[in-house]
């Protein structure tokens, strides 16, 4: 591989993917570097909304503009990862109904379209939501899939010639005369190489912090962790928001075939706090009750949480005070040229955050190149709207074994995780019981993997599955993971592998 390359991107979520496809379409020479898989991160971490602004109309109208402009252009131009549900705003009678006007407002000063629907024709259409309906409006939501968005980004930037590296670690920075001049690296081997570049943009979300500090630059990010929990089936055709000023629990948004419902908002210890408790649940669940009546009594098949990167340049706000616009950290500014850093944002509007920063970079460089990612298609690997005659190995995600084939190419390490992130096997109700030991023993025969090999990926994946349904451990799913015990620890003896 070469070693040397104009720039050098960190961060393999929606910002550090949609930077590369950027700089690669303006005809540079560049790189990602990511630390684990792409999207592993705040982009695959969240609830899927894409915004339509509404959420952000009273308190940060700007962030709401920019949430409405590339809500309209994503949708035109990357459809595959994207499914228009539509939304819902609504406000209950326990909500302030002076609220609603200053909202209405909003909306129309961010160029947001709202509709009102009477509460009897909502509860018509969706049938699960409260009737204690004061007033209601459509707005433009839509389910976004943060791993196939990333995923679509990397194929779109590999085909204007650009390189990304997963499991590959920055250790360093090498740094001559003020300026950055190169990157040390370590791949999950342990190997350890230097690269060359003539400029680094760091774009690691929770993780901006350590890595600037690695050049002797500070930021001071406010990691907010927020817990999210997935139902088992579709609760709503569309996205339900509460109509109030942003809250725990105010947010259902159809994925697939399951909801998930989020979120909450508290300072997190680290980049990668993201374990949710019982309590958090718990506590999350009373709050949808409102939106949601009767929440206790469904089916959720896991929990998780998400650490958002919040910032503020005069460390004005945290957690739902903190703006949703994003930040560039020009470092030159501080003594060090050849760095910058972004910072903030959502990842509605990832792809105008990448504009911006390649605009700073080329600008730097001298370069004169202008973005065209607003009239460029992104292809998923994987589009949600798919059909296959082939048996899947997947029956919730219909996932099939020419996915798994097209999943892996190229790759010369990967986990079902990796596999999942791809292509949803395991997101389903079954939570992987049936398909992960069928998806394991494909890749045991195709890939020719030694023993100890396939049984990591089995038992890794099972783990992982695990963490995310031990806080909701209740009720229906309890009966579920007692069938995934009796077949993976009374059938196929998962302890002794």
């Amino acid at each position: 591989m070469n070693n040397k390359f104009q720039v050098i991107v960190i961060g393999g979520g929606a910002t550090g993917t949609g930077i590369l496809r950027d700089l690669s379409l303006r005809g540079l020479s560049c790189l990602l570097l990511e630390q684990n898989d792409f999207a592993t991160g705040t982009s695959g971490r969240f609830h899927g909304l894409l915004h339509s602004g509404a959420r952000y109309v009273v308190k940060d109208p700007h962030s709401a503009k920019e949430c409405i402009s590339e809500n309209k252009l994503l949708k035109e131009i990357a459809s595959d990862c994207i499914e228009d549900t539509g939304g819902i705003f609504i406000a209950t009678g326990k909500d302030d109904p002076s609220y609603i006007d200053k909202w209405l407002k909003g909306c129309t000063s961010a160029g947001i379209d709202t509709k009102e629907i009477s509460p009897s024709e909502l509860i018509k259409e969706e049938p699960y939501i409260t009737k204690d309906i004061f007033k209601a409006y459509l707005v433009p939501d839509a389910a976004v899939d943060g791993f196939t968005l990333a995923s679509a980004n990397v194929l779109s930037a590999k085909k204007a010639g650009a390189i990304a590296r997963t499991y590959t670690k920055v250790v360093g920075f090498k740094i001559e005369k003020g300026s950055v001049k190169g990157l040390f690296l370590r791949d999950h081997r342990g190997k350890e190489e230097e690269l060359r570049c003539d400029f680094v943009i760091n774009a690691g979300g929770p993780w901006t912090g350590e890595i600037a500090s690695l050049a002797g630059q500070i930021i001071n990010i406010s990691p907010d962790k927020g817990v999210l929990v997935i139902f088992n089936h579709r609760i709503a055709g569309k996205v339900l928001n509460r109509l109030r000023p942003p809250g725990d629990g105010d947010i259902f948004v159809p994925h697939g075939s399951v909801t998930v419902f989020g979120t909450t908002s508290k300072p997190a210890e680290r980049p990668d706090d993201i374990e949710a408790t019982k309590e958090e649940v718990l506590d999350l669940i009373n709050q949808g009750e409102d939106l949601v009546p009767g929440l206790k009594e469904m089916r959720f098949i896991r929990a998780f949480a998400g650490v958002r990167p919040l910032y503020e340049p005069g460390g004005k706000g945290s957690g739902r005070e903190a703006t949703r616009e994003f930040t560039l950290i020009n470092h030159e500014e501080t003594g060090l040229k050849g760095f910058i850093s972004v910072v903030g944002g959502k990842l509605t509007t990832f792809r105008l955050m990448a504009k911006a920063t390649v605009d700073l970079v080329v600008k730097k460089l001298s370069i004169d190149k202008p973005c065209i990612t607003h009239k460029e298609p992104l292809s998923a690997p994987f589009p949600w709207k798919r059909l296959s005659v082939e048996e899947p190995l997947c029956q919730c995600e219909r996932v099939t074994k020419e996915m798994l084939d097209k999943a892996v190419e190229g790759k010369e390490r990967f986990s079902l995780g990796d596999i999942r992130r791809l292509t949803r096997l395991a997101m389903g109700p079954c939570q992987g019981t049936f398909c992960t030991f069928r998806a394991t023993g494909y890749y045991h025969e195709k890939k020719k993997l030694q023993v100890i090999e396939a049984n990591k990926l089995l038992k890794d994946h099972i783990q992982e599955r695990w963490k995310g349904t031990r806080p909701v451990l209740w009720g229906w799913q309890a009966q579920e993971t007692e069938l995934m015990r009796g077949i993976y620890l009374g059938l196929l003896n998962l302890d002794r592998l």
